[in-house]
């Protein structure tokens, strides 16, 4: 946990050069991408217009959490890991996200999830899947399709949309849930990391599978391993 305390967040090693900042970041620190699913960018504002009454704080968080993180890891690649719009209400907010957010990047990968609306597609470049070394990434919604094509140089396969999470409870009446990164396996040389939901509006859920899969926990200033079991 090395940018520490006094800056209000922290960091775990998930795997060699790998971290993942308490903010639900991945950071590649030799490879310099930091990548962020499912930001669900203008919920509130797209909710609105179909008649929601909701606060509006979300975007301003997203964008201010975003630039800190590109102030403190110096990624070259930012990789948005789909959903980055919540629907076609939310279109010109968005593209404004991204204008304000690329001056301090060099370059932004945007991954179509099944939230990102041709409204935004239209007016930014968007791809079905990244690759960097050993790292292959997609969405997520359609997981099955994109990993028949994985090859064995694809040695985790990173991706978004299950919005996961872990619930504690102290048995006395205390429940609380926290945005998670998923690790399991896939056969015997490969993983699936399910990045947890950048959108402060996801709740978030459990990730069901019948693998043993190992999950980190992010919660303010504080990211830290949950144990592997069998979810049952």
């Amino acid at each position: 946990m090395s940018l520490a305390a006094s800056t209000g967040f922290a960091t775990a090693n998930v795997a060699p050069g790998v971290l993942l900042d308490s903010r639900r970041a991945l950071v590649h620190a030799t490879q310099r991408w930091m990548a962020v699913a499912d930001i669900h960018f203008g919920y509130e504002v797209h909710r609105a217009r179909q008649g929601a009454l909701l606060p509006d704080f979300g975007m301003p968080q997203i964008e201010e959490m975003l630039l800190a993180l590109l102030a403190d890891h110096l990624p070259r690649r930012l990789i948005l890991v789909g959903d980055i719009m919540d629907g076609s209400g939310s279109a010109v907010e968005t593209v404004q996200l991204l204008e304000n957010i690329q001056p301090h990047v060099e370059e932004i990968i945007c991954i179509h999830g099944n939230h990102d609306r041709a409204a935004l597609r239209r007016n930014w470049p968007f791809v079905s899947t990244h690759r960097e070394e050993g790292f292959l990434f997609s969405h997520g919604h359609h997981f099955k399709a994109v990993e028949s094509d994985a090859t064995d140089a694809d040695l985790v396969h990173i991706t978004g949309h299950e919005h996961p999470a872990v619930i504690l409870s102290d048995g006395a009446g205390l429940r609380i849930k926290l945005p998670a990164m998923v690790r399991e396996p896939i056969g015997t040389t490969r993983e699936r990391w399910i990045l947890p939901a950048f959108s402060p509006w996801a709740a978030g859920g459990g990730y069901k599978t019948t693998k043993p899969v190992e999950r980190w926990i992010c919660a303010p200033g504080r990211v830290w391993r949950h144990e592997a079991h069998f979810p049952s």
